[in-house]
């Protein structure tokens, strides 16, 4: 247990290192094919995260240093979304994505379900800080609810 505790530990490091790097570098105008590469990776990191989360809490044994880590991937990925869906990065424009175009069409409903995503991102770290674990798994699941309905009407499966 203690050598996987220690690897998990360092990947979170490595990952909460590579989080700095991509905020620094999706701060300017992505590029179509820039955006898709970033929310490709940053949307594996936060899948990372919240694997992390659920194996703790069905578990039931809580390592509050990686709860921290992934909560704050979580809500990263959730405030820094917004950047990543410039109209050129779409299937109309030509470029290979899961996007569906109804991200575009229907810009409202996909900064709806954003918006909830950053609602459900923030009470998750609450619950995190809270420590309790009832309450980590009640918002994991509702957390992983906002994702399946964002999933169901703006990505392809």
């Amino acid at each position: 247990m203690e050598g996987s505790v220690r690897r998990l530990s360092i990947y979170f490091l490595a990952s909460s290192l590579a989080l700095i790097g991509l905020a620094a570098a999706t701060a300017t105008a992505l590029t179509g094919p820039q955006a898709v590469e970033t929310r490709k990776n940053r949307y594996r990191e936060l899948g990372a995260a919240f694997k992390s989360i659920n194996d703790q809490a069905k578990s039931g044994t809580l390592i509050k240093v990686m709860l921290r880590t992934s909560g704050r991937t979580i809500t990263a990925v959730a405030r820094d979304q917004y950047q990543w869906f410039p109209v050129a990065s779409g299937p109309a424009a030509g470029i290979s994505t899961k996007a569906k175009s109804t991200i575009w069409s229907d810009s409202a409903g996909f900064k709806l379900a954003q918006g909830n995503f950053q609602r459900q991102a923030d009470l998750m770290a609450q619950a995190i800080d809270a420590g309790q674990l009832d309450q980590i798994q009640r918002q994991a699941k509702a957390l992983g609810q906002t994702c399946s309905a964002c999933h169901r009407s703006f990505r392809e499966e």
